[in-house]
Parts: structure tokens; sequence; C-alpha cells
């Protein structure tokens, strides 16, 4: 029983050949039928314009952010999301430097709504015999965890299945909450400048490997009665399934799966739920509802891990080691990481003919307190009581908890799309033409194709020939004509507030007839006057952080990168795939700005300083087609 209620509390503390065809139609049953709006906006741009947004964030209406005193709701997050100054939850006052472009309030479907109002004298829930100690507790985290685990021993039952609290979860409760959640998004929805995106989180994690995903609307005109949630399946399969049946309904939507790198190998597992190899129906069911995984979150990086990439010098970024609860270390597996699943992906694809893990990326918070906090100079933590002050994140580390140290700011989803629109941002984001980043505003653009002439990037005309001649990130490479090698207009634009830009390297993956898959790092464009070695590896760029102070200097890296690349190691009779990574030179980490404020030195057992980056969608390749 103790393990259960561990299992639980994970969950609801924390959140035949390939047939690139066939792969397509999966991706566009996403969209079809369904153009967007002909009323469009001032900054209608045909060839795109990029936009910033969340898309994993926790209010109050999330009950493990309720119980820890939280009740700041989707209000303030869309409020402090499009620039204004709020209160975060521990009465500190927050604001982002610049806004964001977009924003998904996605608070678990479990209970969606329901603790926060407890705290209401006047609301028939603060009746509840929970309420009293949830209430009691306030600010005492030791009281709030506490109520915690009580809510977590009714929830779950001795032979593992979870059964909902009846008074907390019946359909009229729920059916309201999601209501009430579709008028507050649609409240604060501003075509053209800042775009509410319905959504929330199906928060599966059995057996303690994290299965959760967000689920996004394109509109708030044919939304469910209400979300399918944990309580109603733990297998992503009937996710999908209920999925399709919302579409039948008319409803347009997607999910996003996240943090792989805590999912003891299930997230990207080569089996389905019921432990059978991955086969054709699966593959074009998780394609046609899941075409973006969460790449970068507060929870760490599901890139990749140095165990799983050795030679790879920048590996080693944002790992988080420890369970979000209880002892022990993370499980480190091949099927916990993205660039592993986009290479066992190209290999299940070459023998069953869709491939299931052909993702674009995007970057998450699951930050709980209604606060983006993407910002590395401005962040609040990840939990009120918990890590929303520098001495609660840097001194108070209680018994069975992992290291505050290990949290990151959050991520953010990055889009190229017509306009600032809910139907423009989701349509980007079906279609994979998204990138991410670690909280800065690194802007990232990447054609492929075979013949762009002398066209570089940055040009007048360089967007629209790469859409002519090539396809953009997320994008399948046209049929290979004569045995070209591909060639890629790469270009990166350093965000504003952060470091300047060390490097652009072009990450490969392939498999060789045999089905053995590998992967490559190539650096292709850098600032300075640096040589690559022997080896291909390039020199550091430097390191300008003054710790002490917290502070740096952009007099190393550049403003922009670009490069037009052709892959060397070309092999026209193999798939492949080919993402981008840029790297920010050294900046300070948030544990060094917190350090400063306490008057103390930065922990020793992790970085004081991070290289901030930006990874692209894969672009794809298939010499079939």
């Amino acid at each position: 029983m103790k393990n259960i209620i561990l299992f639980i509390a994970v969950l609801l503390l924390f959140g035949c050949k390939t047939d690139n065809k066939n792969q397509e139609n999966i991706t566009s049953d996403i969209t079809k039928s369904n153009p967007m709006s002909s009323k469009r906006t001032a900054n209608y741009n045909p060839l795109k314009n990029p936009y910033f947004g969340q898309t994993h964030q926790h209010t109050s209406w999330s009950f493990d952010a309720a119980i820890l005193d939280v009740k700041t709701g989707p209000e303030v997050a869309y409020r402090h999301a499009r620039g204004e100054r709020v209160k975060h939850p521990s009465g500190q006052d927050v604001q982002l430097k610049i806004p964001l472009d977009f924003l998904s309030v996605t608070d678990h479907s479990e209970y969606l709504g329901v603790l926060v109002q407890m705290y209401d004298p006047d609301n028939p829930l603060s009746k509840h015999p929970m309420a009293k100690d949830i209430v009691a507790s306030g600010t005492d985290v030791t009281k709030s965890m506490k109520a915690f685990y009580g809510l977590v021993s009714q929830t779950i039952q001795p032979d593992g299945t979870t059964e909902a609290d009846p008074e907390l979860s019946s359909p009229e409760l729920k059916r309201s909450a999601w209501q009430e959640m579709k008028r507050i998004t649609d409240l604060y929805y501003e075509p053209g400048k800042f775009t509410t995106i319905m959504g929330y989180e199906w928060s599966s994690q059995p057996n303690m490997g994290n299965l959760h995903r967000n689920v996004l609307f394109r509109d708030t005109d044919h939304l469910p009665d209400f979300p399918f949630s944990y309580f109603d399946s733990e297998k992503p399969e009937d996710l999908w399934d209920w999925m399709d049946l919302q579409r039948k309904n008319g409803s347009k939507l997607l999910a996003i799966s996240h943090n792989g790198n805590l999912s003891n190998g299930t997230m990207f597992s080569k089996n389905t739920s019921e432990g059978s190899p991955i086969d054709k129906a699966y593959a074009e069911s998780r394609m046609r509802n899941e075409p973006l995984t969460e790449i970068v979150q507060t929870k760490g990086q599901s890139e990749t891990h140095p165990l799983m990439a050795p030679n790879d010098e920048f590996a080693g970024f944002e790992i988080w080691t420890k369970p979000v609860a209880g002892p022990g270390t993370v499980k480190v597996l091949e099927t916990n990481y993205v660039r592993n699943a986009f290479r066992n992906g190209l290999a299940i694809g070459e023998g069953i003919g869709v491939n299931p893990f052909k993702f674009g990326v995007v970057g998450g918070g699951d930050i709980h307190t209604a606060i983006v906090s993407h910002e590395e100079y401005a962040f609040t933590g990840e939990h009120n009581l918990k890590s929303s002050s520098p001495k609660e994140r840097l001194i108070d580390i209680r018994k069975g908890e992992p290291s505050k140290i290990e949290q990151g700011t959050a991520g953010l989803s990055c889009v190229w799309a017509e306009e600032n629109t809910r139907e423009a941002i989701f349509d980007a984001m079906a279609r994979k033409e998204t990138w991410a980043t670690s909280g800065s505003r690194i802007t990232v653009r990447v054609f492929g194709g075979y013949d762009f002439g002398t066209a570089q990037p940055g040009d007048d005309n360089w967007v629209e020939l790469g859409y002519k001649n090539g396809v953009p990130m997320g994008g399948d490479l046209k049929p290979n004509s004569g045995n070209n090698s591909p060639q890629f207009m790469i270009w990166a634009l350093k965000g504003p507030n952060s470091g300047n830009l060390d490097r652009i390297q072009v990450i490969k993956g392939w498999v060789d007839t045999k089905g053995n898959n590998y992967d490559k790092i190539y650096n292709v464009a850098w600032s300075g006057e640096r040589e690559i070695d022997a080896n291909g590896k390039l020199p550091a760029v430097g390191n300008t952080v003054n710790i002490p102070d917290a502070s740096y200097t952009n007099t190393i890296g550049s403003t922009k990168l670009k490069t037009v690349w052709t892959d060397p190691d070309f092999d026209p009779d193999v798939s492949a795939f080919y993402y981008l990574r840029v790297l920010e030179i050294p900046t300070p980490r948030w544990s060094t700005y917190d350090a400063k404020a306490l008057g103390i030195e930065p922990p020793k057992d992790f970085p004081a300083t991070i290289q901030e980056r930006a990874w692209s969608s894969p672009i794809w390749y298939s010499p079939r087609n």
C-alpha cells in the first residue's frame, strides 16, 4: 500500500516500408476540413511570424496546487502571460519583461477546479470532510502535505486502481468547472494580440512511469462535456480513442506528451500498453492524435542523457535525477528520451510502414502557481510553499523531497504561424512547424531541400524560396531526384534579455538497411574565429559570468548565426531525421541569482551557469515517398 500511495502521489503532485504519404495523411487529419477563418488580423503574414508561448501551465484549479495554498486561478495566469503585473501566491509582485504571445492553461483533469473551492466558506464544497484539513493547513507545508496524502489514501484502492471521490468528481461538478474554464479562456482571447488556448492535462502515471499528456483544442465551439481523466483510464490508447470520438463530434484537438525523462522507459516504449510490439494501428493512432512532445520543462530536459549520448558534450544539460516523491533515483532508459525515440521510430517505421515517434517538439512549464516563470533572473519556483522563495529553493531541503536545485525554469513553446490566432497557432502545432527553448526567446528557422541556388538565410526572398523549393521544420523532404544531398538553410537570432549565441548544431539520426540506428552531431555555424578540430569538436565559446555578482557580458558570441549546410554523409537509401540545437553563451543560472540574493555561494552540486538553448522540430527524409 505504501508503494501505491507513493505512485498516486507522483501522479497528483506533479505533475512494411515507410509510407510517408500515409504519415502525412495522419497529420492532416487533425486540421482537414477546418481552414483558418477568412478574417485576418493586422499582422497576418503568409510567410509566417514567430510566436512564443506556454503549453503547460497549472493554476489553483489543479488540486496539487490548491492544496499548497495556491488560490491564483486561470485569470491570473492569462493576465501574467500577457504582461500584467500580478501577485504570486506567496504575495510577491511578478511581471514578465516581455509578454508571451499565447498561453494554454492545462490544469489536471482529475478534480479540475474542485479543491480551490473549499477555501470559500459559502461554497458547499467547504463542508466536505477533507476541506477542514486543506483549509486549516494554510501556509504550513507539513500540514498541506498531510492533507494531500489524505486525499491520496481516499483515492487509491488496495488493488492499485483509482476511484474518484464521487462528491468531488460528479458529472455536474466536472461540467460546471469545464464551462467556467471555457468562459475564462474566451474572455482573455484577443486575436492578433494574445491567444488563449483551451486545454488540460491527462495525468496517467502507472507504476511510477510518467505518461502525462496535455490536450489542446483548436477552438471552444465544439468542446466535450468535460475532459477525459486518469480516473477514466491510465492507457494512452484509450485517451487517443476518446480524442478520435471528440473529433467525430466536431472537436479539433491534439495531445502533447511530456516528462519522458521521468517515464521509467514507458513514454517512448517500443511496446503498447498491453506489452505487445507497436503495430501500424497503434502508430497511426498516436500520430493522428499526438504530433508533439515536450522536450524540456521545469523537471529537466528529455532530449537525451550523458549515458545515452556519451559523445555529446552538451548532453548533461538540466538533468533531473530524483523521483518527484520519495527516495531513489530516476531510471535512465533509452525509451525515456526524445532523440532515442526519433531513432527508434525510424527503425519501427521501416517494419510497419508508419513511424510512431515522428514528433515535433515544444517546451513547457509545469509550474503550479499560475506564473509562467521562464526567466532565469526572475525564477519563482515550481510549487508554492515548497519553492517560491530563494530560501526555500536553496536552503530549506525537506526530508524525502527532491532537491529544488534540480528544478529548471519553464521552457517555451514556439511556432511559425501566419498570425496570432487560435486557428493559426494550433495549425502550426499540428503540422509541427514548432521549436522549443529552455526559457529564453531564441528564434530559429530552417528549411530543407535539394536546390536553393545561391540563396542565403537573411536574403529578401529566402523564406519564400524555402517554402517553394523545400520544407520547414516538422516537414518531410521531397523525393530525392538525382541522389543529391539535402541542403538546409539555417538561421537563428538571440533572444532579448539573454546571452549571445554560441553555435548551431545539426543532430542527424538514421537507420541502416539492417535496421540499426545511429546519430551524429555536426557543428554548422558558430561565433568568433574558432576552428573545428579533426574530431569535429569546436572549442568552447568562453565564459564571462561573474558568479558572485550573478552577471555576465555579451562580449562573446553573436547576436545572429546563419548558414547553408549540406549533409556530407548523405545516403539516399536510408531514412533519416535532422533537427537543430542552438546554444547561447554561458549565463547565470537561476540558482546563482538566488545565491546572490541570499548572500551565499551557489550550491556545489549543480552548475552555477547555464547555456540556454533551442531545439527545432526535425525535418525527415525517406527514400520511399
